[in-house]
């Protein structure tokens, strides 16, 4: 049973089980820094994962079987690579996005320059942002910009802010919500039917945030110093810490069921967090560079683990607990 898989920079996939502390390795190719794997999104059935390479490559992995079953290949530096219904979208770095039915390029239009994170919406469209190009939303039907952000006002000095955006994400349930991480250690935060311009914009550390992801209440954060943040999309305040990782945060991924968060990044160790108590219940060393986490649907903790785990809890609570003898 496998609940998590990690993507090296030498491009092997590692699935993990949690529960029996082994990892299966599965390769394309020869180990190579040219396979290199830069993206892992899992299909809309979640049962494939669209691995994205250094070398313009897109291998389609079947998580049921551990093999690879198909292949797209691309000029020119591809970004990131992933599915929505029967298409598969593949996006370079330049901007140009392909869109792929039947495994040819049905169409293929151009998001812009200097791309640097494309990530697909649970409604079936595509946020895309990097080095001076601003958030957009695009409807893949029009191929055109539902939302374009506006950069946050000059400072006291009348000095411009340089537009920088180095990851994305989006809750699953609300669309409207969209968080970024910038080069310049800010989140921001929009929601597209108040305005163009954030409505949070908060400077977290002092390096990049690199990666994010979200539930319904909240957006996890991690940066180029090994730093992991919390923080409450619906009453957006203060950042929280989870202590534990060390060195740049390259991927982080959030449980469907369960409350854990995964992170992976240049420490070679795959950590997971207890989101209630904050604590790091699983750690493993992977020996290589790890760059993308994602959890599959298998439960991280057995039924009857769960509930020998609350009659130890509410053993504990009563015991805290003073009483009155009279």
């Amino acid at each position: 049973m496998t609940n998590l898989w990690v993507a090296t920079d030498l491009g092997s996939l590692r699935g993990v089980c949690l529960k029996s502390e082994q990892n299966t390795v599965v390769t394309y190719d020869e180990i190579s820094k040219k396979n290199e794997i830069i993206s892992l999104v899992p299909s809309h059935n979640e049962q494939e994962l669209y691995c994205t390479l250094k070398s313009d490559l897109v291998n389609v992995f079947d998580m049921t079987q551990n093999i690879y079953v198909n292949q797209y290949e691309m000029e020119g530096e591809l970004l990131t690579a992933f599915d929505i219904g029967d298409q598969v979208i593949t996006v370079a770095k330049s901007g140009d996005v392909f869109i792929w039915r039947d495994e040819e390029v049905a169409e293929r239009f151009k998001i812009g320059e200097g791309i640097e994170c494309c990530v697909k919406t649970s409604d079936g469209k595509i946020l895309s942002g990097g080095k001076e190009n601003e958030l957009k939303l695009w409807d893949l039907k029009t191929q055109k910009t539902l939302f374009t952000s506006k950069n946050v006002p000059r400072d006291e000095l009348d000095i411009r802010m340089p537009v920088w955006i180095r990851s994305i994400t989006t809750s699953p349930t609300d669309s409207n919500v969209l968080c970024v991480g910038t080069h310049y250690h800010q989140y921001r935060q929009y929601d597209i039917r108040v305005k163009r311009r954030p409505i949070l914009d908060k400077t977290w550390e002092e390096l990049p945030i690199l990666s994010l992801v979200a539930n319904d209440s909240h957006c996890y954060m991690g940066n180029g110093k090994g730093d992991i943040g919390r923080i409450d999309i619906r009453n957006p305040k203060e950042i929280n810490k989870f202590k534990g990782a060390v060195g740049s945060v390259r991927s982080l991924a959030l449980h469907s069921k369960e409350p854990f968060l995964a992170s992976v990044g240049l420490d070679r160790h795959l950590r997971v967090h207890n989101l209630v108590t904050k604590e790091v219940e699983h750690k493993f060393y992977l020996k290589n560079k790890l760059n993308c986490v994602m959890f599959t649907g298998e439960a991280v903790k057995e039924k009857g683990e769960e509930e020998e785990g609350d009659i130890w809890d509410q053993l504990e609570e009563a015991g805290g607990k003073r009483r009155k003898v009279e």
